[in-house]
């Protein structure tokens, strides 16, 4: 959704666009540049393009944000966008609550045609020592730790699914492998790593439930495998 209060509009990444669905922006906060809105010479171009000065809107209020800056301070808009993750954290939580196997079963429909890994383990890794190596905020933290209220049924589909095509955990693992080490060559880490990470997992999905499962199988992953630094 974006940002702001009241938009409403439903934001994607990629051009798949309906009648309620619009390609989203990251804006940033402080401008990337001068002459920008809000632009800051103190921060460094790094620190213009972290996750932490981004705020995700259409594209309407995108220009709206730019061209009217003084109704849009900083100050203003990192509020909204504290908000917003609030909000979306807190919905994120609930509903792994009713994450099952026909929500996985759509969340991982790519599967079916996705090569199995070459490599790799799965062997458990404790959450918080993965966390810590990655440098996750609290934000992501959050996430992670609601997710994994998600991991026994998450298992119990991946046994499953095991079952019937051997080869299930390999693909599902290598689908997610190939995506987190394209990110990490393209320089992402941290947050911003891990948010594209989710949005990887979101991909395609329109029901906020298949979302949410998507999101459980990329912490049931983070926890056992190399989906991120061990």
């Amino acid at each position: 959704m974006c940002a702001l209060p009241k938009c409403g509009k439903h934001l994607t990444y990629d051009a798949k666009v309906g009648t309620d669905t619009y390609v989203g922006e990251a804006a940033h906060i402080a401008g990337e540049k001068l002459g920008a809105a809000r632009y800051d010479a103190t921060m460094t171009d790094e620190q213009r393009d972290s996750v932490q000065n981004l705020i995700y809107l259409c594209t309407d209020h995108h220009t709206i944000i730019d061209k009217v800056e003084a109704d849009w301070p900083t100050s203003t808009l990192q509020e909204l966008k504290a908000n917003h993750e609030k909000q979306v954290r807190q919905a994120m939580e609930e509903a792994f609550a009713d994450v099952a196997f026909p929500e996985l079963q759509n969340a991982v429909s790519w599967v079916a045609n996705q090569a199995p890994a070459a490599n790799g383990s799965f062997d458990l890794t404790a959450p918080d020592e993965k966390i810590k190596k990655n440098a996750l905020s609290n934000g992501s933290r959050h996430i992670i730790a609601a997710g994994l209220t998600s991991r026994a049924t998450v298992a119990d589909y991946v046994e499953a699914e095991a079952q019937l095509d051997p080869d299930f955990p390999e693909r599902l693992k290598a689908g997610f492998l190939e995506e987190y080490y394209a990110r990490r060559k393209e320089g992402h880490k941290g947050d911003e790593l891990f948010e594209l990470m989710c949005a990887f997992a979101q991909r395609g999905l329109r029901r906020q439930a298949d979302k949410t499962a998507g999101i459980a199988v990329l912490i049931y992953l983070f926890e056992i495998c190399d989906v991120f630094e061990k």
